[in-house]
């Protein structure tokens, strides 16, 4: 039993060991990159709301392109359909199928 004990003992001891010379890694590889705050609250307010507008301009883009792609897909699509009686069909696997909500 007391050998028991001190296995554990010393597992648990290992583990905290192992723990703080984890953390001790870690705050030194990331401490360098931690940007130093500036002394003018407004040129960090400035560059906060840049960094913002340039985060919306981005999303924007990234938006508009997929909309661009939907609407050629979109478009690539609607060319291969059919009409017959003023209701369109899309070609799929094994045949067609007519595209509810949409008109010739």
């Amino acid at each position: 039993m007391t050998v028991i004990g001190i296995a554990v003992l010393a597992l648990a001891i290992f583990g905290i060991k192992q723990h703080l010379a984890t953390q001790a890694a870690w705050n030194q590889r990331f401490a360098q990159t931690r940007p130093s705050p500036t002394k003018d609250p407004m040129i960090a307010l400035a560059r906060r709301n840049a960094e913002i507008e340039a985060d919306d301009a981005a999303e924007r883009l990234r938006r508009l392109g997929e909309m661009q792609r939907a609407r050629e897909t979109y478009e690539h699509d609607r060319k291969n359909w059919r009409c017959i009686n003023h209701i369109p069909f899309r070609q799929i696997p094994g045949g067609w199928e007519n595209v509810p909500g949409e008109s010739c």
